[in-house]
């Protein structure tokens, strides 16, 4: 049977969308079925994850913290917790923010602490700050997480335009929870 991964993202008119859109490359590269759900959409239709192996989650950091809606999302999964329906399945984050370290570790813990209370397997990044690995032509994870991919968000001024170490990290990203799914 072929594994599943989605990705949780917080809006379309937000950086996050084009992160999981590259971590969605990513995963497809690995041969594992890949959907990308925005938050406000599957907190209503839950049930959607039931069938998944691996779920990630993504968020601006909003004031060192999580967005609303993937707050609210978590928050919509009381009866998921209490039935123990995500024990063992393979969970990471992402996040972003206009600043360079804009307080990221911190939304990423927030993710994190809710994926270990419903008992899932936290996965993060593998590599070494700025190193270059197989198949890639630049250095990646530029910010040095390795709890789970921190990404800095363009600036509003046109002429700043997406860091490629970050977009290439995002891919990297989801082919390495790809890989850790098939072999659960």
């Amino acid at each position: 049977m072929k594994k599943r991964i989605a990705t949780i993202y917080n809006h379309q008119h937000c950086f996050t969308k084009t992160l999981s859109d590259y971590i969605h490359i990513g995963i497809q590269s690995e041969n594992v079925e890949s959907e990308t759900y925005k938050a406000e959409f599957i907190c209503e239709n839950l049930q959607l994850l039931d069938k998944v192996d691996s779920i990630i989650f993504g968020t601006p950091t909003y004031f060192g913290n999580v967005s609303t809606s993937i707050k609210k999302l978590m928050d919509s999964t009381v009866h998921i917790w209490d039935n123990k329906k995500w024990n063992n399945k393979i969970a990471a984050g992402f996040t972003h923010s206009s600043a360079l370290s804009g307080d990221k570790q911190s939304a990423l813990m927030s993710i994190f602490i809710f994926a270990q209370q419903h008992g899932m397997i936290w996965t993060g990044i593998d590599l070494k700050s700025n190193e270059k690995p197989k198949n890639f032509d630049i250095n990646l994870n530029r910010l040095g997480s390795w709890m789970g991919l921190m990404a800095e968000s363009p600036n509003k001024d046109e002429n700043l335009k997406t860091n490629v170490s970050d977009i290439k990290t995002a891919e990297y990203f989801g082919a390495r929870i790809a890989k850790i799914t098939k072999k659960f």
